[in-house]
């Protein structure tokens, strides 16, 4: 048997360059959009802040670097939708250059044409995975420096998890806390096993207080069966007692790490740590699947676009059909962030929110393909 009838490597060779060439084009002028804005955005926020220094001759070169420090991340966002646009130019170019005619000639179905081009973005979504996210982390934390130092502000409450428990920072009427507690119990609003550091407005330490339980009741932190080792006092032990915050809160505000700065590791034992905690970790490991599913879901987009784009044999700009692909492309990627967002509010099962909408479009785009050569035949 002639293999090389099957799999022309002179032709698939080409057309993958065309694909590649496509891919790059586009991500250049998506990234190029978005640095654009973001250093707009970066130029209105320095305007805004009185104490940073415009006579420096560093400071365009400041807001530069902090636009570049965003371009991992906008990489890794927008490559979905690149894919979805590149494939759509590529197949229209197939199209007009009736490149997919010679192939049907020849006797090869639709899907062994664009096989080739789901493993380039497979790789490409693996080495995203590999290689771009961690860089991603890396220059957003590097960012966070930057922007804390240039525009950053006080900070009042905070949260911190370890594996030694959870630690908090409340804000009081006369200086703040620090609490650590074992977990926190699923309701978000009774700590276990909890220490409680007492500090002035000038961060001196002033008391210590143990406690079993500790609750927020508006602007009052309610412990139960504790110490109170404040020197001054002799009864140290109680039963319940009360500490006046600066404001009123209904549960305890744990805004963890955002996940979306975090490498697949780093997110993985961090879910390991929320999970030990007592912490909810819906959006962290919906996080995680839709990190992990997204070269699939760049494959689906491929799947997709090929039969709609090439099942008409006319050279004619097909407009109509390429406004359609986009939007159905659209509507999937969005969608996904949709069932993402249900996900992480626990308003959907995080492995159906990360999974479902990934694994749906992956079979649609199948079927279509199936389809398409079934009925060429």
């Amino acid at each position: 048997m002639d293999y090389s009838n099957l799999f022309p490597k002179v032709l698939f060779s080409y057309l993958i360059k065309i694909y590649l060439k496509n891919i790059i084009l586009v991500l250049i002028i998506f990234l190029l959009l978005v640095f654009l804005v973001d250093f707009i955005e970066i130029y209105r926020r320095a305007s805004e802040k009185v104490n940073f220094n415009y006579n420096n001759d560093n400071f365009i070169s400041i807001l530069i670097y902090l636009s570049f420090l965003k371009s991992p991340s906008t990489i890794k966002n927008i490559l979905p939708i690149s894919i979805l646009i590149s494939s759509v130019m590529t197949f229209i170019k197939w199209r007009q250059n009736n490149y997919f005619v010679i192939v049907r000639t020849i006797g090869i179905s639709l899907k062994k044409t664009i096989f080739p081009l789901c493993i380039l973005v497979l790789i490409l979504g693996l080495l995203s995975i590999i290689f771009l996210h961690p860089l991603a982390n890396y220059s957003n934390n590097k960012y966070k420096i930057l922007e804390k130092k240039y525009f950053g502000h006080k900070v009042e409450e905070s949260i911190s998890l370890s594996k030694n428990g959870i630690w908090i920072r409340k804000k009081t009427n006369d200086g703040f806390l620090i609490i650590k507690a074992q977990n926190i119990t699923n309701n978000k609003n009774l700590l276990n096993n909890v220490e409680i550091f007492k500090f002035d407005k000038n961060n001196n330490f002033i008391n210590k207080i143990i406690a079993n339980t500790a609750s927020l009741y508006e602007n009052t932190l309610l412990l139960q069966k504790g110490k109170n080792l404040d020197p001054k006092i002799n009864n140290k032990s109680f039963n319940n007692f009360s500490i006046k915050l600066s404001n009123k809160f209904k549960t305890f505000n744990l805004s963890s790490e955002i996940a979306e700065n975090m490498n697949l590791l780093e997110l993985y034992d961090y879910i390991l740590l929320m999970k030990k905690l007592g912490i909810n970790y819906s959006n962290h490991l919906t996080q995680l699947l839709k990190e992990l599913f997204q070269p699939l879901l760049i494959v689906s987009m491929i799947l997709i676009c090929a039969p709609l784009i090439l099942k008409s044999n006319d050279r004619k700009f097909p407009l109509t059909i390429m406004c359609l692909t986009i939007l159905i492309g659209f509507i999937i990627y969005f969608a996904v962030d949709f069932m993402n967002v249900l996900g992480s509010i626990e308003k959907l099962n995080p492995f159906i929110a990360g999974i479902g909408p990934v694994g749906i479009s992956f079979f649609i785009g199948c079927y279509l393909v199936v389809a398409f050569d079934e009925i060429k035949k």
